[in-house]
């Protein structure tokens, strides 16, 4: 099994947008942590951004998300990251399997990027804590309805 990292719209524009300021705060802190477990076993983490939150500072990743000259990144303009874009041509190259989701928006983009990679024979999980929603409260419904793994689990499997 090989795993990556997919950190999907943690936006400038995402963040302007959401109500649920608190969960996407949290989201950042647990994509971090995870994220450089990611980079010390050298696993791929891909960056994925939406080209509907509009130009400039609000397509830009927010500058708390900690990022790697070595990261991949993905534009997309559906709310599935793999619809019309490479992102499955990516992943199949590095030979991955199995994708840790995090990011935004919860019962959009995540859902339906979770969704995309099992309709084409991912193995796959959301971050625990590391998901935010527009509302508050969206975050916690879609973590009691899609598996979950935490940090401590993930560590734990990595090392």
């Amino acid at each position: 099994m090989k795993p990556a990292l997919l950190i999907v719209d943690m936006q400038n524009g995402c963040r302007k947008e959401t109500k649920a300021k608190e969960d996407f705060e949290t989201a950042v802190s647990y994509i971090n942590a995870v994220s450089e477990i990611f980079r010390e076993k050298n696993l791929p983490v891909v960056i994925v951004q939406d080209a509907g939150v509009g130009e400039g500072d609000d397509f830009e990743v927010v500058k708390e998300i900690k990022v790697s000259l070595n990261d991949l990144y993905i534009k997309k303009e559906f709310g599935n990251s793999f619809w019309k874009t490479d992102l499955d041509i990516l992943l199949k190259e590095l030979d991955v399997d199995f994708l840790v989701i995090g990011g935004f928006a919860a019962m959009y983009c995540i859902l339906a990027t979770y969704n995309g990679a099992l309709e084409r024979g991912y193995k796959c999980t959301l971050l625990q804590n590391g998901i935010a929603g527009y509302e508050t409260g969206e975050a916690a419904m879609v973590s009691n309805s899609r598996a979950m793994i935490s940090y401590t689990a993930l560590r734990y499997f990595l090392f």
